[in-house]
């Protein structure tokens, strides 16, 4: 007798209001932000994509994930199921960090105990007093829930593991093995716990558990065995994986990218109309979403060659703001043809207004059939494309005044096959922005299915990404929100995403590997200064500190092709003497300025307490604290502006930092040198040593393991003495490599951290 297979479905919470301000939420009732909305439809797109219905729906008390459970139901048509509610599935407590600002924890606590406690499984951050209105025994919606069994004012993740896990078996598992559909909705930590316990993950590796995107829900399979109360986890992927066309073959390579976008709410959607080819302004949400759009592009570093779209302005203002915060700013070509289907009589009308009017079997019947016109509206109809300027230029006889699906696909493909496959001819980035009707028949053209089999799952903030040969034929398709840079993740011709390390996964092969290192104790550090870019030697300790990690890595015999670091003497020393320890002094040296650490602005060479004496605790906090804030720059004829240091005379002037950077340029300035110089390296087989700073290291770990702003602390920290080792396997869907394996040499994961860890109150080792 075959054994019993149970699939549940996980989607997180979108982003929060609280996220959006970069604030510790944890059981904080923030809302979500319209960004967390739209993640919500998104995952809800997804879900009916795939036709799934559920049963119940288990969510926390915290309303961005009820509210996330809410939308994804609603847009998935799954209204009836239930919807059960538990503290136990709240976020992690973040203690005394709750409602504070990344800037306003690192003022009250200092930046290594932040960064301490974010990035550790089990050690408990500064936990609130039970008078502290951030005490749960303070909030009504938890009068009813034993005291007791209250977090004590905070929760490390090995806490939160410890409330999850009840909630599982008592309240989960029952419904799994009584035969229901579950969907659980919750929080990035608290599904964090959750597949720990499920996939029986060390403690020292909970935290390096992958989240998928918030409108990538996740499913998990599992065996129902006939005795006992434990289901038996088999492996988990992603919904919203790549979806391989079936008819190319296996290794069939992509060359173009096509970016499909639905334009953003326009003021007809608002008052829920039937917008047709009346020509409505996007609404205020609608501009947001559509610069959302344009910063997820801009995020993904796609460089756009050209952009179409309809020639109705909400369509065109969406391509516009997507141009602008994407930093692609090409004027769009615009065509009628890429109109959405015309609604006939229904144009302008709401759905009750319609109903009224003609009756629900009619609207129902012109909505709902691929082939069937709606009840046209006459040429001296204000409505019908003859009378309005826009298509002035376009012959009578090719305007409708009302259409099917089927015809709206006739002139979509003619438009695709004449005036877009001819330039996909090798590495173009094409966006098109349109409507939900010309999208889906343009959907089932590319995919050789009638346009009513096309799933409605087109957003209005993350692009659909085909992909194509230079022939124009289809390869593969995905949701730009969920391609993370680095996530691990290996999909297969089924449309499954597979995670590593799970039984009867594929598992990708190693290609290459990374050594990282931070440089040893510098005379800034010991001076307890802001080092930044001023080119400190090192110490007697730091020297020592190089070379017992040279030691470290020649006892388990590691031979590099090649060492990155940055131009910086303290750098270049320390990998020096890591290189001579190891047994690799030959190996060629890369050094590079973009492997600098960032940037401090005016605070470069002043302690901590000279800094604040000049400019004050505050502004000192939030230059050090925040994501994107950046520090007063010091002015072009202050000697520690790079441009006046001759270890930067032939780098161009707009190149170089402006005399200060946050921590995002610091990230903006890193990234395109991994992409270019250390990446292909790594492909090609090669180990890697890589030399530098701990905020410049900071902002790479971001980009590699896909750290959101607001998780910045979460990434730990780099050690001088303990080599932090990253293997690398290739990305089937794109050129880029992703992680397989993380660990430290000689040293466990407690121990290496540990090691890595600034002494508290201090900002340096």
């Amino acid at each position: 007798m075959s054994p019993k297979i149970a699939s549940v479905v996980f989607v997180r919470h979108g982003e929060s209001q609280g996220n959006a301000k970069n604030v510790y939420t944890g059981w904080d009732d923030t809302p979500l932000s319209i960004r967390g909305e739209q993640e919500a439809v998104e995952a809800g797109l997804c879900l009916k994509a795939k036709g799934l219905k559920f049963d119940v729906v288990f969510t926390s008390a915290l309303q961005r994930a009820v509210r996330t459970a809410e939308m994804a139901m609603r847009v998935s048509k799954n209204q009836k199921a239930e919807i059960e509610k538990s503290w136990r599935l709240n976020a992690r407590h973040s203690g005394g960090l709750q409602g504070l600002t990344q800037a306003d924890a690192v003022d009250l606590y200092g930046e290594s105990k932040v960064t301490l406690w974010r990035s550790s499984y089990d050690i408990l951050p500064a936990c609130v007093e039970k008078d502290d209105p951030r005490h749960p025994i303070n909030d009504p919606t938890y009068k009813d829930v034993d005291p007791e069994l209250l977090p004590p004012g905070g929760e490390s993740l090995a806490c939160t593991v410890k409330r999850v896990m009840p909630h599982w078996k008592e309240k989960i598992v029952p419904r799994i093995k009584a035969g229901q559909s579950v969907l659980v909705a919750a929080h990035k930590n608290s599904l964090r716990a959750l597949w720990k316990f499920l996939e029986n993950v060390p403690d020292e590796d909970a935290l390096d558990i992958k989240m998928m995107p918030a409108s990538a829900p996740l499913v998990m399979e599992f065996e129902i065995p006939p005795v006992g109360d434990d289901l038996v986890f088999l492996r988990k992927y992603s919904l919203n994986a790549p979806t391989f066309n079936p008819k190319v073959r296996v290794d069939a390579a992509s060359t173009n990218k096509v970016f499909f976008l639905r334009h953003a709410e326009s003021l007809g959607n608002a008052k829920g109309i039937y917008g047709g080819w009346e020509d409505a302004a996007l609404s205020l949400k609608g501009e947001q979403q559509a610069t959302e759009a344009g910063l997820l592009v801009k995020q993904q570093g796609v460089k756009l060659n050209h952009v179409f779209t309809s020639v109705l302005q909400r369509a065109v203002r969406t391509s516009e703001l997507v141009c602008q915060a994407s930093e692609n700013l090409l004027p769009p070509t615009k065509s009628w043809q890429l109109n959405p289907g015309h609604s006939g009589v229904l144009q302008g009308l709401t759905e009750k207004e319609a109903i009224e009017m003609y009756g629900e079997d009619k609207v129902k019947y012109w909505r709902g059939s691929d082939d069937v016109l709606p009840e046209c509206v006459q040429r001296s109809d204000p409505r019908h494309p003859a009378n309005d300027p826009l298509y002035a230029e376009v012959p009578v006889d090719q305007l409708p005044g009302g259409e099917s699906l089927t015809t709206t696909m006739a002139r979509v493909k003619a438009y695709w096959t004449n005036n877009i496959v001819p330039l996909l001819t090798g590495e173009k980035n094409i966006l098109v922005v349109a409507h939900r009707d010309s999208l889906r028949a343009l959907f089932g053209h590319l995919e050789g299915v009638p346009p009513g089999e096309v799933p409605d799952g087109t957003s209005q903030t993350a692009p659909l990404v085909y992909e194509f040969g230079n022939d124009g034929t289809f390869v593969m398709k995905y949701s730009l929100s969920t391609m993370s840079p680095e996530l691990g993740l290996n999909p297969e011709r089924l449309g499954l995403m597979r995670f590593h390390n799970q039984p009867g996964a594929h598992h990708s092969e190693k290609v290459g590997e990374v050594v990282f290192l931070r440089h040893g104790e510098s005379e800034c550090n010991l001076k307890e200064q802001f080092t930044g870019w001023e080119d400190s030697g090192m110490t007697a300790k730091g020297v020592e500190q190089a070379r017992k990690a040279g030691k470290y890595l020649k006892a388990q015999g590691y031979k590099f092709n090649v060492v990155f670091t940055s131009v910086l003497s303290r750098a270049i020393e320390s990998a020096t003497y890591i290189c001579e320890e190891s047994g690799n002094q030959d190996v060629t040296m890369v050094k590079s300025w973009e492997l600098n650490a960032r940037h401090p602005g005016v605070l470069q060479g002043l302690t901590k307490h000279q800094a604040i004496t000049l400019y004050g605790k505050e502004k000192v906090n939030i230059w050090r604290g925040s994501y994107d804030v950046m520090p007063e720059c010091v002015g072009m004829d202050d000697a520690r502006h790079p441009a006046n240091n001759p270890l930067y005379s032939d780098i161009p002037r707009k190149e170089l930092p402006p005399g200060g950077e946050s921590l995002a340029r610091t990230v903006d300035r890193i990234v395109p040198y991994w992409r270019q110089r250390i990446a292909p390296r790594i492909a090609a087989g090669e180990t890697v040593l890589v030399v530098g700073h701990k905020n410049s290291l900071k902002a790479l770990f971001m980009y590699l393991e896909d750290t959101s702003e607001h998780d910045m602390f979460d990434v730990k920290p780099v050690s001088t003495t303990a080599p932090l080792v990253m293997e690398f396997g290739r990305c089937s869907f794109s050129d880029r490599l992703m992680i397989l394996k993380k660990y430290f040499v000689k040293h466990t994961t407690e121990e290496g951290l540990a090691q890595s860890r600034c002494k508290d109150g201090s900002f340096h080792k």
